[in-house]
């Protein structure tokens, strides 16, 4: 830090020194921090997000360290220097599709399928599911107002169901969540389920390093007691069982429930800082071990799932995502967005017993998790992992994606 203080004209030209420099004071350098970013890695993944809105969030399991933050569109910096500054700047505020909105710890997204990994597990954990238990889809679970589903086989085992992505699988898992007996009323296990589902990151900051951090939304009974004036049951928040509804996740959230089925049921909070100068170590909340309320054995079934996703025939990643030796495991999702085309996730890690990243992409606007997100989530995954690439024609396809985004197009073109 130093001061330097100059006489400008009407034009802010500057004339000479103040007072010949009688109260400026020499610089001093700061302290040199080394972040966790992998350079190459986060240029690649602004590669592949040119042209598309959403977000990439990386981290290395085992620390917390995080390898990519990245969200799009982006900016050039040295627009926010110099004489033109002030009027870059209100360009870029009046962009409507945010170009200086940081979506990867500030948007606040439904994270659809993927959030099916959550209910699974805390099923499991209540007992009210088993790895081995079977439920029929006919294209959707038919009670009530009924959710839809897509072909595939019937029925299915929870592996399976996390393969292809069932969604009546995890109604009637959602379901037997809320319904459970041992609690007194609906209130009571759907503040249990609030409790699980906040021990996975969501629903509060996770308190990283990087400012701007927002919490997210996990709905509670008294917000549907309010809404529906204590009148409701487990059928009228069925679509919480398939990520939809009322939540609402950031992208750094996402990537961190990647991060802990990667560990099997912890995490280390998610940093940019690896090192600061003169320093023997950074903060020491980053050193420590949070659980989530699921037990570490009633992973693996999941795992499973994940990994039979991209590498099993009927695996909704299987198409973009697989690759021999790579060893990925992940979940879709596909969010229903009200203003346009679905947004499409994708979250998962590699490799499959020894995890080295996590990852979650989300692309507003990008449809099916499996066409849009997953290449992108397949691509830094080998790169990060073999620094190379061997699909250059998968690049290709991601960088040639024409998206349509009728939220930001105040024209409508």
């Amino acid at each position: 830090k130093g001061v330097k203080i100059s006489l400008v004209d009407v034009h802010g030209i500057v004339q000479g020194q103040y007072e010949d420099g009688l109260y400026d004071t020499l610089p001093k350098a700061g302290l040199a921090l080394t972040s966790t970013l992998d350079a190459s890695l986060q240029e690649f993944g602004e590669e592949l997000l040119r042209g598309k809105v959403g977000s990439i969030v990386a981290i290395e399991p085992s620390t917390g360290e995080i390898l990519i933050m990245a969200s799009s569109p982006t900016y050039n910096p040295d627009e926010l220097v110099g004489r033109e500054r002030g009027n870059n700047y209100i360009k870029l505020l009046n962009d409507p599709r945010r170009p200086l909105f940081n979506r990867a710890v500030k948007s606040k997204y439904p994270p659809g399928s993927t959030f099916k990994l959550v209910n699974g597990l805390i099923g499991l954990q209540e007992g009210v599911l088993h790895p081995g238990q079977f439920y029929p889809c006919h294209m959707g679970y038919k009670v009530g107002k009924g959710v839809g589903c897509h072909a595939h086989p019937s029925p299915i085992k929870l592996n399976q169901a996390v393969q292809m992505s069932c969604n009546a699988y995890f109604c009637y898992v959602y379901r037997d969540i809320l319904d459970n007996p041992k609690y007194k009323n609906i209130g009571e296990a759907m503040n249990r389920w609030n409790e699980y589902v906040r021990s996975f990151g969501f629903g509060r900051k996770l308190d990283s390093d990087f400012t701007g951090e927002l919490n997210g939304y996990v709905p509670d009974a008294s917000f549907y007691d309010k809404v529906y004036n204590r009148h409701w049951n487990s059928l009228t928040v069925i679509s919480l069982s398939i990520g939809q509804g009322e939540l609402g996740c950031t992208p750094l959230q996402m990537a961190n429930l990647a991060a802990i089925v990667a560990n099997r049921g912890h995490y280390y909070i998610p940093h940019v800082i690896k090192a600061i100068e003169g320093r023997d170590s950074i903060d020491s909340r980053f050193y420590e071990r949070h659980n989530t309320l699921v037990d570490s054995k009633h992973f693996d079934v999941i795992v499973d799932g994940m990994y039979r996703a991209v590498h099993e025939p009927g695996g909704t990643a299987v198409a973009l995502g697989r690759l021999e030796g790579l060893e990925l495991c992940g979940k879709t999702g596909t969010a229903q967005n009200p203003h346009g085309k679905d947004h499409s996730t994708f979250l998962g890690f590699a490799p499959k017993d020894d995890p080295k990243i996590a990852i979650s992409v989300y692309v507003e606007n990008g449809g099916f998790g499996g066409t849009t997100a997953v290449p992108i989530a397949s691509l830094i995954v080998e790169k990060y992992l073999t620094d190379t690439i061997t699909r250059p024609h998968l690049v290709d396809y991601v960088k040639n994606m024409k998206l349509y985004y009728p939220a930001y197009d105040k024209n409508n073109k």
